[in-house]
């Protein structure tokens, strides 16, 4: 077997009425049985459930009828459904000591100096950050009340310009001008409830927060949410202003950020007059905060909803560990994870810093198996408990390269990503080669498990006359979760515990970070003839998700920034890296030694609102 398996997914380009009639004909009893089996046939689904039924458990590097670990049988895969990383006794010691060394102290954070991309307009152009806000409220130059003003008429704007490209889909102006009269009255009497008391911020739809709908990006869905939950809590009692509800791919299943009934957010980065997807499905959160809205926002993440459109747009965006940031949720439940998207490191930082945390009410005490939150890595300069602190040396640091996983992407990205890995180096680091086996199966393993969750929860509208009312897309994806047989589901999920076992022990005793290009292209461009129905293109999503699977099926977390920009399109390029279950503190760490990568700076964008008012 070669090894790297990853193949692009073999299916045609539809849209228009053809899209139409074709997610019509995935409904039909007989005709879409026949039509999705040869499609299965043709992406090898019966070779990942012949290699789930085959493989074995075991050390990284060896990985057929291999002896378990007290030199035995070899042992056979268990399905794995709930990607939960189970410490060791040394695992627990180590977090434990490390957030007793650097316990979180969200003052001093928001305090620190701003992890910043140099600007390529020296002078000229910046993101505002959240101290920004805060420094300008304390020091009375502008209030609460006067920026989220200023941002509900540039997005009534914007909606009445851009009717078929909105970003912001609810606000509810009353509530949000209420609390920003009460955040400016805290200001002016010196009684400041928390680090982000009155900054803005914009929530992805399918996040339920009180006060706004969940919709799906959808016209028949409309739940009402009576209880905020726990990371939502955990920023409004540090002040947050949560100006409203932002645009996703239309049930969260996408990753262009396509949605028919609000229209498609444009890519702020676009300059010739193009309209370029933002990526998805968070693609309204991305959007606004590339383009200066907002200096942070939420979004969610099942198989690269925050990455995928936060590396097209140019900004930070987190994947936490499964159930670091707590939420029971029915949507893709076993593979989604809610996190941060801002302009900057020290913002995205600060923001998992407070949200992050287990959560008594959830689903199983999942996340109550979990260390203290802590920012060890971050704070202290120091990517392990033993190196010595120096605030320019990465050295010692583990960098796990797969080479031929690197190189299927577009030159443009191969050559930003090798740039970076010689930054590193420079630093200090090493790289060590290593292998990802098997991503053909473990791809399909996550395109089971996500469309087979998505298609349990959206069910009945699917089978009603809310049919009609999807994309014709949307019905594509949830036709295939419904052709899934139980045999294939439990595949899938045995795949997911060899790919769990192989993460675990790469993580263990090779490598400390896996580095690679974020996406291997940037942002696709969104045609004319996509206008009335959608498109399905299962070959550009399935490419977009290249490297972000392995993160969603096995949980471990993932930080996207950016490193550089497209030469004739001026469109972002980025990296991902990603660390064992719970590090998150590494990311951030190496995360804060990447700004010089970018060279020249960060560019403003095509698309850009200067919210504070200076004159930019």
């Amino acid at each position: 077997m070669p090894l790297y398996n990853l193949e692009a997914v073999k299916a045609p380009r539809l849209y228009g009425v053809f899209l139409d009639l074709f997610s019509r004909l995935l409904r039909l009893p007989i005709i879409g049985t026949i039509i999705l089996e040869l499609i299965k046939k043709k992406n090898k689904v019966p070779q990942m459930v012949h290699f789930a039924t085959r493989s074995h458990c075991g050390r990284e590097g060896e990985y057929d009828g291999l002896l378990d670990s007290n030199g035995g049988q070899p042992q056979p895969l268990l399905p794995l459904y709930y990607p939960i990383h189970e410490m060791t006794q040394d695992e627990h010691m180590m977090h434990q000591r490390m957030a007793k060394e650097a316990p979180l102290d969200l003052k001093a954070l928001a305090a620190a100096d701003v992890v910043q991309f140099p600007s390529s307009e020296e002078d000229i152009f910046r993101h505002w950050t959240i101290s920004d806000y805060t420094s300008r409220y304390l020091d009375g130059s502008i209030t609460p009340s006067q920026v989220v003003d200023k941002i509900i008429n540039i997005v009534e704007e914007m909606n009445r310009r851009n009717q078929n490209s909105s970003i912001v889909t609810q606000m509810n102006t009353k509530e949000l001008q209420l609390q920003a009269e009460e955040s400016t009255k805290r200001y002016q009497t010196n009684n400041i409830l928390g680090v982000l008391d009155g900054v803005p911020i914009l929530v992805k739809d399918e996040i339920p927060t009180i006060g706004h709908l969940v919709t799906l990006g959808t016209s028949f869905l409309s739940n009402h949410v009576e209880k905020d939950i726990l990371p939502i809590i955990k920023l409004k009692q540090q002040g947050v202003l949560i100006v409203g509800k932002t645009n996703q791919h239309e049930i969260g299943i996408g990753t262009t950020g396509f949605n028919l009934l609000h229209g498609t957010p444009k890519n702020p980065y676009g300059r010739d007059g193009r309209h370029y997807y933002t990526g998805g499905s968070s693609s309204g959160s991305a959007a606004a905060v590339a383009m200066g809205l907002v200096p942070l926002a939420l979004g969610a993440d099942g198989g690269g909803s925050i990455r995928i459109p936060s590396s097209l747009c140019g900004i930070v965006g987190l994947k936490a560990t499964y159930k670091r940031v707590a939420m029971d949720c029915s949507v893709g439940c076993s593979v989604f994870h809610m996190g941060p998207m801002a302009n900057n490191i020290k913002d995205a930082a600060l923001a998992y810093a407070i949200m992050a945390g287990e959560a008594e009410n959830d689903h199983r005490h999942h996340s109550q198996k979990q260390p203290p939150v802590h920012l060890h890595a971050y704070v202290t300069n120091r990517y392990k408990e033993s190196s010595d602190s120096d605030n320019f040396s990465l050295k010692g640091l583990r960098i796990g390269i797969f080479h031929e996983h690197i190189n299927d992407a577009e030159d443009n990205v191969v050559r930003a990503t090798k740039r970076a890995i010689e930054h590193y180096l420079r630093l200090g680091a090493e790289t060590v080669p290593i292998t990802l086996p098997h991503l053909q199966e473990i791809h399909l393993a996550h395109g089971i498990t996500i469309t087979t969750e998505m298609f349990s929860l959206l069910e009945e509208h699917y089978q009603s006359t809310h049919f009609d009312e999807l994309c014709p897309e949307s019905r594509v994806s949830l036709a295939i979760g419904r052709s899934w047989s139980s045999s294939e589901f439990l595949a899938a999920q045995k795949v997911r515990s060899y790919a769990m076992h192989h993460i675990e022990d790469l993580f263990k005793n090779k490598v400390d970070i896996i580095l690679s290009p974020a996406t291997p292209c940037t942002a696709p461009m969104m045609r004319d003839d996509v206008a009335s129905h959608g498109e399905s293109n299962l070959s550009e999503t399935s490419a977009l998700m290249r490297y972000m699977i392995h993160g969603n099926l096995t949980g471990i977390p993932a930080l996207v920034f950016p490193i550089a920009y497209d030469d004739e399109t001026s469109l972002p390029i980025s990296l991902q890296i990603q660390a064992a279950h719970w590090r998150e503190d590494l990311l951030f760490h190496v995360a804060r030694q990447s700004k010089d990568i970018l060279r020249g700076g960060v560019a403003r964008p095509a698309l850009y609102v200067d919210v504070l008012g200076d004159k930019q």
